[in-house]
């Protein structure tokens, strides 16, 4: 039995595939304030933002308003992280035959679930694509279905069924990867822009590269092993991203299926006061870096932006342009 905690977009499309396979029983957490919504959806749906993608439309599993893990083989984790500790609370003893499976971005959150269950057999399963709730167990995607799980359970890996792409690594290499990937959020929260302007416009690709670049020397100089989800080098994807080329972004389409008007969950909760994960994503970076006596100025300015954005209606966005100036890139 599988329990998915979290019915945001990552929940919802998660969910769908796992019912959709029909390898595993699911069940889904529910909150108090969520049930009599939630009684009233009949299917759980995901759309494809591209074109010729059937929508999948699942059979609702069963909800719950218990966090019990005597019949739970997987607990599944898709929350944002200012709700994990809630939800860690409310666990008891994780039973020997349960896996407790991270959804969560960057490693801040296996880190935090390893100190709390410390005995519990810990799995880290970074999600490579995009999503977005449209309303309950209604979600669209908007990139190739593809996650990443590290760990060679085998059942874990065949559980989300062919129409998921599962890719199984070593460790929390892919995390590492996707949350130097993540580093763009902060940047199109702050200048309320998509995927496509990030990896189009000259000012946005130029604080990109120096943010990545401040933080892959920090990895490189701490011993972290990452995975990047693109099959190059980061050299060269630095190249592409430093020059003029359109190459960055026709290859975040071709490859990953990223649609025009993809955006980062951050930019919606920018846009809607609610608090951000940037302490998982660049904050983990200026934490490493204070740890290994690296400077990070560029993730700490954005830190630093982004925290004074939240809770501000409307946010006070910059140009890209003047973002750059901000950040002395």
């Amino acid at each position: 039995m599988m329990l998915v905690v979290g019915a945001g977009a990552v929940g919802t499309i998660l969910c769908a595939h796992l019912t959709a396979a029909r390898r595993e029983p699911v069940k889904l957490y529910v909150r108090e304030k969520d049930v009599e919504v939630m009684q009233t959806v009949q299917n759980l749906r995901v759309e494809h933002a591209g074109a010729g993608h059937p929508p999948i439309i699942a059979p609702k599993p069963q909800l719950t308003r218990s966090l019990a893990l005597d019949d739970i083989d997987y607990l599944l984790l898709c929350v944002k992280f200012p709700q994990l500790d809630g939800v860690l609370d409310q666990l008891g003893e994780v039973p020997a035959h349960c896996s407790i499976v991270s959804t969560l971005n960057g490693v801040g959150a296996l880190r935090r679930i390893r100190e709390r269950f410390a005995q519990a057999r810990t799995v880290p399963l970074t999600v490579m694509f995009n999503g977005q709730l449209l309303e309950p167990l209604h979600a669209r995607i908007t990139t190739k279905p593809q996650i990443v799980i590290g760990s060679d359970d085998a059942r874990l890996l065949r559980a989300f069924g062919s129409g998921m792409q599962v890719k199984q690594v070593a460790g929390e290499s892919a995390a590492w990867g996707k949350l130097l990937i993540n580093l763009a959020n902060a940047i199109c929260a702050l200048t309320h822009t998509t995927f496509k302007d990030l990896l189009t416009d000259r000012d946005l690709r130029a604080i990109y590269v120096a943010v990545l670049d401040e933080a892959v020397r920090l990895l490189d100089a701490a011993g972290i092993a990452y995975t990047l989800p693109m099959p190059i080098p980061y050299g060269v994807y630095r190249r592409l991203l430093g020059g003029r080329t359109p190459l960055p972004w026709w290859f975040a389409r071709l490859r990953n299926g990223l649609q025009e008007g993809s955006y980062p969950s951050m930019v919606a909760d920018v846009q809607a006061g609610r608090p951000t994960e940037i302490g998982q994503l660049n904050g983990e970076i200026v934490c490493l870096g204070l740890e290994h006596k690296v400077a990070t100025p560029v993730n700490a300015k954005i830190v630093s932006l982004i925290q004074k954005f939240e809770g501000q209606s409307p946010p006070p966005y910059l140009t890209p342009a003047a973002l750059r100036a901000r950040l002395c890139v």
